[in-house]
């Protein structure tokens, strides 16, 4: 692919086609040639490509998820969750940080750091903006390197089967303490504490989150909770603000907003 000046911008990969006749309707994808460049000379040097690795969770933050954390601007990464013993974690980062710059440059989506991570050189040192509690500070972080044989994917998620302890009427769902039984049967992290949800109102606020049985609701508004009562006492401070809830799916760490209608 090539400008009007006859100069390279990426290496064409796909087109799209329409009703299966395998005719080009004009929409084409291309690899960008900064990275087709970096990858060739990875290969040449090294026989392999090497891609960096912060060893954090992410997700985008959405307007919902700024107003439960009181921040006026949405743009940024949210971090869910930090991995033992990973580069982010040796640099300072924490659950709950939003990463809003990578080297000096905006961080809009989650998308948009994982190419600048993945594109950086393992052993690089970045310098990461970020917010914590609504206040502004830049972390230097020595990227690790990414290995695919351990990369851990979405795993599917798996229901309780235990009958529910507790209900939250606000939220539209049912409530049990996490054993430690539910907890491996779960998937969930190693240390992990919170409620399992069992049961969920089809026409609740939480299923319109997406909150699904075998969830397990770790925090809400960034504050543990262990018991029912500790999510009554959480719903009721919140008022009718949204509700940041962070939850453990399948072995993944995640958060979510809740409307409250």
């Amino acid at each position: 692919l090539v400008n009007l000046n006859g100069e390279l911008i990426g290496i064409n990969s796909q087109i799209l086609s329409s009703g299966g006749q395998g005719g080009n309707i004009g929409i084409a994808f291309s690899i960008p040639s900064n990275m087709a460049k970096s990858v060739m000379e990875q290969l040449l040097k090294d026989g392999r490509v090497r891609r960096g690795k912060l060893g954090v969770n992410i997700q985008n933050l959405t307007e919902d998820t700024a107003k439960a954390l009181d921040i006026k601007d949405a743009a940024g990464v949210l971090i869910s969750n930090v991995q033992a013993g990973s580069a982010g974690e040796k640099g300072g980062l924490k659950r709950g940080d939003i990463i809003t710059a990578f080297n000096g440059d905006k961080v809009e989506d989650s998308n948009v750091l994982r190419n600048k991570v993945a594109g950086t050189l393992p052993g690089t040192e970045v310098k990461l903006s970020i917010l914590r509690g609504g206040s502004p500070q830049d972390l230097t972080v020595t990227l690790d390197e990414f290995d695919p044989n351990t990369a851990v994917g979405n795993q599917n998620q798996k229901d309780g089967d235990k009958p529910a302890q507790g209900e939250s009427g606000k939220l539209g769902l049912s409530l049990q303490p996490l054993t430690p039984e539910t907890s491996k049967q779960l998937n969930a992290p190693d240390g992990t504490e919170g409620l399992v949800v069992t049961e969920v109102d089809p026409a609740g606020v939480a299923a319109e989150a997406g909150i699904a049985r075998g969830d397990v609701i770790m925090e809400i508004n960034r504050q543990p909770v262990k018991t029912v009562e500790n999510v009554q006492s959480a719903l009721t401070s919140a008022g009718d603000k949204p509700i940041l809830l962070l939850i453990s799916r399948g072995g993944q760490v995640v958060y979510l907003t809740v409307k409250v209608k």
